[in-house]
Order: structure tokens, then C-alpha cells, then sequence
């Protein structure tokens, strides 16, 4: 595997602490001025995890300081690169809560989901009551959210059946239709908004939404605009 797919390429699992004391020479080659994750046990139950740019100068400072007696094995993990390292601690500290860590793990840009996750089922929840009661509240629901939608799905919902869209530029005159699962036929092709549609239809983009008309109640052709208000 090249090492560009890799991230950890060496480790030693399970090593009793008495190995630092009595084998320092064969630890120090195999390890020494090498960063990783190391983890820390106390008799096979997790204590501590951390990371290190040398990972043997600091698991020999961990057989001195307030962890000394607390752990009785370790586990090293060798990386690759390092530039990941301490957001993988993170994540590590985040999963399993070491008792012996005193500060949780933290990224860096990680973005939080949880009020998307909030908005969603709101949203949901909403669609939901829609079609269950229908009607009136249900135009109102697919028109608040064809108001916050862009792009595809933007006209989805908004007709019941297949509408005839026209346009005109320059003398020319243009034909499409909205069909009911919010996409936009002209020609031979489908569009998934108008936009694209009319970027089909001149050549050069444009603003879909006012450049569609379709015929209102009134029978009146009105910007494709006028569908999401």
C-alpha cells in the first residue's frame, strides 16, 4: 500500500511497562524520535491516551510524573505523517473518555450538527403534518419551502399536473413545460431547474425564473417567479 493511503505504519500493542525499564536499548531503537498515539492500560482496561513527536521520551517521562503506578501496559501507534495527528487524538479522547486524560479531545473546523440535525426533523415533521391535513396547508407548506429551496427540487410540489412555460427574447419564442415532480422539459431534454432550462434554450445563461412565464388563473402569463409566493 503506498504511503500516501496510509497513516499508521508501525505498531506495538499490549507491552508491559516493565519492558521501558529493562529493555530500554531495543525500545529507544524501535521507537525513538518516531510520532504516533500511544495508549496507556491499567490491568487491560484503558487509562490514558495521548500523542507524541517522541513517542520513547514520553512514555519515559509517564513512568515519573502523576501517572507513575497508574498503568501497568502500553500500546504505540507510529504515523506516517503528522499533520493529523492530533485531531486523530481528538477523536480517540472524544470516543472512548480515558479516565486518566483530564481534558477532552477538540477539532480543529469541525462543524457541529447538531442544529442541522434539529432543522431536519423540524422539517420533517412539518412535511409530514402537510400531508396529513393537505390542502390549503399543504400549498403553503411546498410554497415556504420552494421559497428556501435553489437549484434542484426548487419547483417541486408547486403544480399538480404538467404546465405549459413560454418565454420570449430577441423574437424568438420558447416552449417548455414544468412537470409535476419539479422539472423542466424542453426540447428532448430534462432540467432539474429554470435556469437551466433557459441557459438550454439562448445559449447563455440567465434568470430562469423570470425568463419562464406560464399562464396564471387569470390567464394571464406571469414570471415562473410568481409560483413560489
Amino acid at each position: 500500500m503506498p504511503n500516501s493511503k496510509r497513516l499508521v505504519s508501525q505498531d506495538l500493542e499490549g507491552i508491559s511497562w516493565r519492558v521501558l525499564k529493562e529493555y530500554p536499548g531495543v525500545i529507544r531503537q524501535l521507537i525513538r524520535r518516531k510520532a504516533g498515539v500511544y495508549v496507556l492500560y491499567r490491568r487491560n482496561k484503558l487509562y490514558y491516551v495521548g500523542l507524541a513527536s517522541n513517542l520513547m521520551r514520553r512514555l519515559k517521562t509517564h513512568l515519573r510524573d502523576q501517572h507513575t503506578g497508574a498503568w501497568d501496559k502500553f500500546s504505540v501507534y507510529l504515523t506516517v505523517r503528522d499533520e493529523h495527528i492530533k485531531e486523530l487524538e481528538s477523536l480517540i479522547l472524544r470516543i472512548t473518555n480515558p479516565v486518566g486524560n483530564k481534558q477532552s479531545g477538540k477539532f480543529v473546523k469541525s462543524q457541529n450538527l447538531y442544529s442541522t440535525l434539529n432543522r431536519e426533523i423540524t422539517s420533517h415533521d412539518a412535511d409530514k403534518r402537510a400531508e396529513i391535513i393537505g390542502g390549503q396547508f399543504a400549498r403553503r407548506r411546498q410554497k415556504t419551502k420552494a421559497r428556501k429551496a435553489k437549484g434542484k427540487g426548487a419547483l417541486k410540489g408547486l403544480v399538480s399536473k404538467r404546465i405549459i412555460l413560454k418565454a420570449w427574447r430577441d423574437g424568438y419564442e420558447y416552449t417548455a413545460s414544468l412537470r409535476m415532480d419539479g422539472t423542466i422539459r424542453y426540447g428532448k431534454n430534462i432540467y432539474d431547474s429554470p435556469n437551466s432550462a433557459a441557459k438550454a434554450a439562448l445559449g447563455r445563461s440567465t434568470g430562469g425564473w423570470r425568463f419562464w412565464k406560464y399562464k396564471n388563473n387569470n390567464r394571464d402569463w406571469v414570471s415562473l417567479l410568481t409560483l413560489k409566493k
